[in-house]
Protein backbone atom coordinates (compact mmCIF):
# COMPACT_ATOMS: atom_id res chain seq x y z
CA UNK A 1 0.00 0.00 0.00
CA UNK A 2 -0.55 2.32 -1.72
CA UNK A 3 0.97 0.61 -4.68
CA UNK A 4 -1.63 -2.38 -5.08
CA UNK A 5 -4.04 -0.57 -2.71
CA UNK A 6 -4.70 3.46 -2.80
CA UNK A 7 -5.67 3.91 0.95
CA UNK A 8 -6.94 1.56 3.98
CA UNK A 9 -10.58 0.43 3.31
CA UNK A 10 -13.03 1.90 5.89
CA UNK A 11 -14.06 -1.81 7.30
CA UNK A 12 -10.63 -1.92 8.92
CA UNK A 13 -11.33 0.89 11.51
CA UNK A 14 -14.79 -0.59 12.38
CA UNK A 15 -13.78 -4.42 12.49
CA UNK A 16 -10.43 -2.90 14.39
CA UNK A 17 -12.73 -0.45 16.73
CA UNK A 18 -11.83 -1.87 20.11
CA UNK A 19 -8.76 -4.32 19.90
CA UNK A 20 -5.62 -3.82 22.01
CA UNK A 21 -3.06 -4.62 19.84
CA UNK A 22 -2.60 -5.09 16.34
CA UNK A 23 -0.42 -7.33 14.58
CA UNK A 24 0.63 -6.48 10.88
CA UNK A 25 2.32 -9.39 9.16
CA UNK A 26 4.50 -7.64 6.64
CA UNK A 27 3.97 -6.26 3.45
CA UNK A 28 3.40 -3.22 4.78
CA UNK A 29 4.90 -1.07 1.86
CA UNK A 30 4.80 2.61 3.02
CA UNK A 31 5.05 3.34 6.16
CA UNK A 32 2.29 5.94 7.02
CA UNK A 33 0.00 2.74 6.95
CA UNK A 34 1.12 1.90 10.15
CA UNK A 35 0.82 5.02 11.31
CA UNK A 36 -2.58 5.22 10.40
CA UNK A 37 -3.42 2.03 11.73
CA UNK A 38 -1.85 2.97 15.60
CA UNK A 39 -4.33 6.08 15.11
CA UNK A 40 -7.04 2.57 16.52
CA UNK A 41 -4.26 0.42 18.40
CA UNK A 42 -0.53 0.25 18.92
CA UNK A 43 1.03 -1.56 16.12
CA UNK A 44 3.54 -4.55 15.89
CA UNK A 45 4.57 -4.96 12.68
CA UNK A 46 7.30 -7.57 10.49
CA UNK A 47 8.72 -6.78 7.27
CA UNK A 48 7.94 -8.73 4.06
CA UNK A 49 9.21 -9.73 0.59
CA UNK A 50 7.24 -6.89 -1.02
CA UNK A 51 8.40 -3.52 0.41
CA UNK A 52 9.47 -0.17 0.08
CA UNK A 53 13.13 0.43 0.96
CA UNK A 54 12.34 2.09 3.82
CA UNK A 55 9.58 -0.37 5.24
CA UNK A 56 12.07 -3.28 4.76
CA UNK A 57 15.07 -1.62 6.53
CA UNK A 58 12.90 -0.21 8.95
CA UNK A 59 11.07 -2.97 10.19
CA UNK A 60 12.24 -6.49 11.70
CA UNK A 61 12.26 -9.89 10.07
CA UNK A 62 10.28 -11.59 13.10
CA UNK A 63 9.55 -10.55 16.22
CA UNK A 64 8.14 -12.22 19.54
CA UNK A 65 5.48 -10.78 21.75
CA UNK A 66 4.35 -11.83 24.72
CA UNK A 67 0.85 -10.99 26.09
CA UNK A 68 -1.56 -12.42 28.36
CA UNK A 69 1.40 -14.62 29.12
CA UNK A 70 1.65 -16.26 26.09
CA UNK A 71 4.72 -15.89 23.22
CA UNK A 72 3.23 -14.62 19.78
CA UNK A 73 5.58 -14.96 16.92
CA UNK A 74 4.73 -12.96 13.66
CA UNK A 75 6.88 -12.96 10.88
CA UNK A 76 5.90 -12.55 7.04
CA UNK A 77 7.52 -16.10 6.27
CA UNK A 78 9.00 -15.68 2.85
CA UNK A 79 12.87 -16.78 2.66
CA UNK A 80 15.28 -13.44 2.57
CA UNK A 81 17.38 -14.68 -0.42
CA UNK A 82 15.27 -14.63 -3.95
CA UNK A 83 16.80 -17.67 -5.05
CA UNK A 84 15.22 -19.78 -1.98
CA UNK A 85 12.29 -18.09 -2.20
CA UNK A 86 11.50 -19.21 -5.63
CA UNK A 87 12.59 -22.66 -5.24
CA UNK A 88 10.16 -23.06 -2.23
CA UNK A 89 7.22 -22.20 -4.08
CA UNK A 90 7.51 -25.29 -6.32
CA UNK A 91 6.05 -27.47 -3.95
CA UNK A 92 2.47 -27.56 -3.31
CA UNK A 93 1.97 -29.87 -0.58
CA UNK A 94 0.06 -27.54 1.87
CA UNK A 95 1.44 -29.44 5.56
CA UNK A 96 4.69 -29.34 4.51
CA UNK A 97 4.88 -25.39 3.63
CA UNK A 98 2.83 -24.82 7.35
CA UNK A 99 5.55 -26.79 8.91
CA UNK A 100 7.96 -24.32 8.70
CA UNK A 101 5.82 -21.90 10.58
CA UNK A 102 5.68 -24.22 13.24
CA UNK A 103 9.10 -24.98 13.60
CA UNK A 104 9.54 -21.02 13.51
CA UNK A 105 7.24 -21.27 16.67
CA UNK A 106 9.22 -24.15 18.45
CA UNK A 107 12.72 -22.63 18.17
CA UNK A 108 11.18 -19.41 19.73
CA UNK A 109 8.75 -21.46 22.34
CA UNK A 110 5.78 -19.75 20.99
CA UNK A 111 2.39 -20.88 21.03
CA UNK A 112 0.88 -18.93 18.51
CA UNK A 113 2.42 -18.15 14.70
CA UNK A 114 1.08 -15.30 12.82
CA UNK A 115 2.56 -15.05 9.04
CA UNK A 116 1.47 -13.45 5.90
CA UNK A 117 2.67 -13.99 2.53
CA UNK A 118 0.48 -16.06 1.16
CA UNK A 119 -2.88 -14.09 1.10
CA UNK A 120 -4.86 -17.26 2.08
CA UNK A 121 -7.01 -16.99 5.56
CA UNK A 122 -6.00 -20.09 7.64
CA UNK A 123 -5.89 -21.24 10.98
CA UNK A 124 -4.12 -24.70 11.73
CA UNK A 125 -2.84 -26.39 14.70
CA UNK A 126 0.01 -28.56 15.51
CA UNK A 127 2.06 -29.88 18.62
CA UNK A 128 0.11 -27.23 20.57
CA UNK A 129 0.96 -24.20 18.13
CA UNK A 130 -1.40 -22.67 16.30
CA UNK A 131 -0.40 -21.44 12.91
CA UNK A 132 -2.66 -18.05 11.93
CA UNK A 133 -2.78 -16.31 8.11
CA UNK A 134 -5.16 -13.31 8.14
CA UNK A 135 -5.32 -13.47 4.68
CA UNK A 136 -4.67 -9.58 3.12
CA UNK A 137 -6.25 -6.79 1.50
CA UNK A 138 -4.20 -6.61 -1.19
CA UNK A 139 -3.69 -8.38 -4.15
CA UNK A 140 -0.36 -10.99 -4.08
CA UNK A 141 0.73 -9.89 -8.10
CA UNK A 142 0.41 -6.67 -10.12
CA UNK A 143 -2.09 -8.97 -12.31
CA UNK A 144 -4.27 -10.61 -10.12
CA UNK A 145 -6.70 -9.33 -7.46
CA UNK A 146 -7.70 -10.73 -4.27
CA UNK A 147 -11.04 -11.99 -4.39
CA UNK A 148 -11.45 -12.02 -0.50
CA UNK A 149 -10.17 -9.44 1.20
CA UNK A 150 -9.87 -10.52 4.73
CA UNK A 151 -8.30 -9.57 8.44
CA UNK A 152 -8.37 -12.02 11.51
CA UNK A 153 -9.15 -10.74 14.92
CA UNK A 154 -7.25 -12.69 17.90
CA UNK A 155 -9.15 -13.43 21.51
CA UNK A 156 -7.11 -14.24 24.39
CA UNK A 157 -9.60 -15.75 27.15
CA UNK A 158 -8.67 -15.38 30.70
CA UNK A 159 -9.28 -19.02 31.33
CA UNK A 160 -5.72 -19.87 28.78
CA UNK A 161 -7.69 -20.31 26.22
CA UNK A 162 -6.96 -18.46 22.47
CA UNK A 163 -9.98 -18.00 19.58
CA UNK A 164 -9.35 -16.64 15.92
CA UNK A 165 -11.81 -15.39 13.71
CA UNK A 166 -11.60 -14.37 10.43
CA UNK A 167 -13.57 -11.44 8.85
CA UNK A 168 -14.27 -10.53 5.36
CA UNK A 169 -14.23 -6.47 4.67
CA UNK A 170 -17.31 -6.94 2.31
CA UNK A 171 -19.36 -8.15 5.27
CA UNK A 172 -17.66 -6.47 8.07
CA UNK A 173 -20.10 -7.59 10.87
CA UNK A 174 -20.25 -11.54 10.16
CA UNK A 175 -17.67 -14.37 10.77
CA UNK A 176 -16.10 -15.56 7.42
CA UNK A 177 -15.21 -19.23 7.65
CA UNK A 178 -11.97 -19.88 5.05
CA UNK A 179 -12.95 -22.77 2.86
CA UNK A 180 -9.57 -24.12 3.15
CA UNK A 181 -8.79 -27.57 2.45
CA UNK A 182 -5.07 -28.76 3.07
CA UNK A 183 -5.21 -31.80 1.28
CA UNK A 184 -6.21 -30.39 -1.86
CA UNK A 185 -2.65 -28.67 -1.87
CA UNK A 186 -1.58 -24.96 -1.80
CA UNK A 187 -2.47 -24.11 -5.65
CA UNK A 188 -6.12 -25.18 -5.11
CA UNK A 189 -6.38 -23.23 -2.19
CA UNK A 190 -4.54 -19.80 -3.15
CA UNK A 191 -6.90 -19.91 -6.51
CA UNK A 192 -9.76 -19.42 -4.12
CA UNK A 193 -8.61 -15.92 -3.71
CA UNK A 194 -6.27 -14.82 -6.56
CA UNK A 195 -8.41 -13.72 -9.75
CA UNK A 196 -6.83 -12.39 -12.78
CA UNK A 197 -7.54 -9.14 -14.27
CA UNK A 198 -5.92 -9.86 -17.46
CA UNK A 199 -8.39 -10.85 -20.69
CA UNK A 200 -7.59 -14.27 -21.82
CA UNK A 201 -5.22 -13.11 -25.10
CA UNK A 202 -2.65 -11.38 -22.40
CA UNK A 203 -2.87 -14.15 -19.55
CA UNK A 204 -2.37 -16.42 -22.35
CA UNK A 205 1.30 -14.53 -23.04
CA UNK A 206 1.68 -13.07 -19.82
CA UNK A 207 5.28 -14.18 -19.33
CA UNK A 208 6.09 -12.69 -22.72
CA UNK A 209 4.93 -9.68 -22.61
CA UNK A 210 5.87 -8.00 -19.11
CA UNK A 211 9.72 -8.75 -19.82
CA UNK A 212 9.70 -7.60 -23.03
CA UNK A 213 7.28 -4.44 -22.68
CA UNK A 214 8.53 -2.97 -19.54
CA UNK A 215 12.26 -2.25 -20.95
CA UNK A 216 11.29 0.01 -23.51
CA UNK A 217 9.47 2.64 -21.25
CA UNK A 218 10.01 1.62 -17.62
CA UNK A 219 8.34 4.03 -15.94
CA UNK A 220 5.44 4.95 -18.07
CA UNK A 221 4.51 1.10 -18.31
CA UNK A 222 4.46 1.25 -14.99
CA UNK A 223 2.39 4.44 -14.31
CA UNK A 224 -0.10 3.26 -17.32
CA UNK A 225 -0.05 -0.43 -15.99
CA UNK A 226 -0.95 0.47 -12.41
CA UNK A 227 -3.79 2.91 -13.03
CA UNK A 228 -5.53 0.02 -15.01
CA UNK A 229 -4.74 -2.24 -12.36
CA UNK A 230 -6.15 0.02 -9.67
CA UNK A 231 -9.09 0.27 -11.75
CA UNK A 232 -9.69 -3.70 -11.89
CA UNK A 233 -8.61 -3.60 -8.08
CA UNK A 234 -11.07 -1.31 -7.36
CA UNK A 235 -13.84 -2.77 -8.73
CA UNK A 236 -14.13 -0.02 -11.82
CA UNK A 237 -13.78 -2.43 -14.56
CA UNK A 238 -13.41 -6.24 -15.05
CA UNK A 239 -9.89 -6.31 -16.81
CA UNK A 240 -7.07 -4.85 -18.54
CA UNK A 241 -7.65 -6.20 -22.45
CA UNK A 242 -4.91 -5.25 -25.44
CA UNK A 243 -6.90 -2.76 -26.78
CA UNK A 244 -7.55 -0.99 -23.75
CA UNK A 245 -3.78 -1.34 -23.19
CA UNK A 246 -2.60 0.37 -26.10
CA UNK A 247 -5.07 2.84 -26.08
CA UNK A 248 -3.60 3.93 -23.02
CA UNK A 249 -0.08 3.78 -24.52
CA UNK A 250 -1.31 5.73 -27.35
CA UNK A 251 -3.24 8.26 -25.73
CA UNK A 252 -0.05 9.16 -23.38
CA UNK A 253 1.09 12.53 -24.25
CA UNK A 254 4.54 12.34 -23.21
CA UNK A 255 5.92 9.20 -24.72
CA UNK A 256 7.51 9.88 -28.06
CA UNK A 257 5.38 8.60 -31.41
CA UNK A 258 8.78 6.27 -32.29
CA UNK A 259 8.09 4.24 -28.63
CA UNK A 260 4.75 4.00 -29.11
CA UNK A 261 5.02 2.33 -32.33
CA UNK A 262 7.86 0.07 -30.76
CA UNK A 263 5.93 -0.44 -28.24
CA UNK A 264 2.70 -1.71 -30.19
CA UNK A 265 4.40 -3.65 -32.67
CA UNK A 266 6.25 -5.41 -29.84
CA UNK A 267 3.10 -6.01 -28.04
CA UNK A 268 1.47 -7.15 -31.33
CA UNK A 269 4.22 -9.69 -32.43
CA UNK A 270 3.73 -11.12 -28.92
CA UNK A 271 0.07 -11.41 -29.05
CA UNK A 272 0.21 -13.16 -32.49
CA UNK A 273 2.84 -15.72 -31.35
CA UNK A 274 5.93 -13.90 -33.12
CA UNK A 275 8.62 -13.00 -29.68
CA UNK A 276 10.70 -10.09 -30.33
CA UNK A 277 13.50 -12.17 -29.19
CA UNK A 278 16.23 -13.18 -31.74
CA UNK A 279 16.80 -17.30 -32.56
CA UNK A 280 20.45 -17.18 -31.08
CA UNK A 281 21.34 -19.00 -34.39
CA UNK A 282 20.29 -15.87 -36.68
Amino acid sequence: MPQRWRKLPTAVSHIFSGVDHILHAGDVGELWVLDELSQIAPVTAVHGNDETKTATRELPYQQLLTIAGRRILIWHSHYPDRIDEMAARKGDNFYNKLERSVQRGKRAGASIVIFGHWHIPLQYEKDGILVINPGAIASGGFAVKQAVQTVALLFLLENGRFHITHIDLAHPDDIYQPPTHFDTGFVANLAKYTETILSPELTAVQDQFFPQLYPLAPKILTDIWFRLAHECWEGERDMITSELLLTQIQQHTTLPDTKKQQITATLMQIINGRSTKKDPSE
